[in-house]
């Protein structure tokens, strides 16, 4: 458990800059959703429905219990449930299964945010590979971020990895999900960390892997103003029904949410962003 808190806090401090680039701290910090690790006592590998995700009780900035996790679709019929086999830190560690033909999507609802300019997602995971037939991809595993204000749903961005080619795939506004612009790729069966920082000044996000840039750009959908949530993400990477009916596994771990008002404290120096930007303006994207 202890090593879990260390990781979870040197998470927080590092997304607000205080330990990862090493700027000085000066803006406001706020955590939004603390996902303890999934650890016990507030995560149980036995309840509800033996450690299914769902219906456990979040950490919020209201308190421990004032929120649960929710499955969408209700019904769907991919899985996460809370164990201990298979762990990034600490003893427990969420494992999701994609079943074919369902896209899942396992979330903690807020509202209220943001009141700074940056939101931050900070999240652990081990994806599995999957084989599947030739001119197949995925499943994608990973996170979205999503404004749902109740009449309208808006995706702002997504990151993670597609368990067959295990490159690292994002949302693109014009393109859909495809491979990042430098190609990453990440080695199944092991652990890596992830980032989504999204910009509400500039309508952008930035996509982050073991600490390093892979992708900045616009929000992948217009209209957002507002964070509401961010799922943890079993989908189809694309859309012929061969990759549809894959299947995959991938585990998730020390998944945090904040905001804060620095853009020094949560990315590079600004000549890295404006290569970055240049560089997805020069390279062509594999459509899916």
């Amino acid at each position: 458990m202890n090593a879990t808190i260390s990781l979870r806090t040197l998470r927080a401090t590092a997304c607000a800059g205080m330990l990862l680039y090493g700027f000085s701290v000066s803006a406001a910090t706020f955590t939004v959703i603390d996902g303890e690790g999934f650890e016990a006592p507030d995560y149980s590998t036995l309840l509800p429905a033996g450690g299914q995700l769902e219906g456990q009780f979040a950490s919020t900035d209201g308190g421990f219990g004032s929120t649960q996790w929710k499955q969408s679709p209700a019904g769907g019929t991919s899985t996460a449930f809370v164990q201990s086999t298979i762990v990034g830190a600490g003893s427990q560690a969420v494992r999701v299964d994609r079943a074919t033909g369902s896209d899942d999507r396992w979330g903690v609802p807020v509202t209220g945010y943001p009141a700074e300019r940056f939101i931050c997602i900070d999240w652990d995971m081990r994806v599995e590979q999957t084989v599947g037939p030739a001119d197949t991809f995925g499943p994608f595993f990973g996170v979205e971020a999503y404004d749902d204000d109740a009449t309208s749903i808006v995706r702002m961005g997504m990151l993670g990895v597609d368990a067959t080619t295990g490159e690292v795939l994002y949302g693109d506004a014009i393109d859909g999900l495809i491979p990042t612009p430098g190609g990453q790729t990440v080695t199944f069966g092991s652990w890596n960390s992830y980032r989504i920082v999204l910009d509400f000044a500039n309508d952008v996000y930035y996509g982050f892997v073991q600490g390093v840039l892979v992708v900045t750009t616009p929000y992948e959908f217009p209209g957002a103003d507002q964070f509401t949530d961010a799922d943890i993400a079993a989908l189809a990477a694309s859309g012929d029904a061969a990759s549809d009916a894959l299947t995959g596994t991938a585990y998730f771990d020390n998944y945090f949410v904040v905001e804060t008002d620095d853009i020094n404290k949560i990315i590079p120096e600004p000549t890295t962003l404006l290569t970055a930007m240049a560089g997805l303006a020069l390279l062509a994207a594999r459509r899916r």
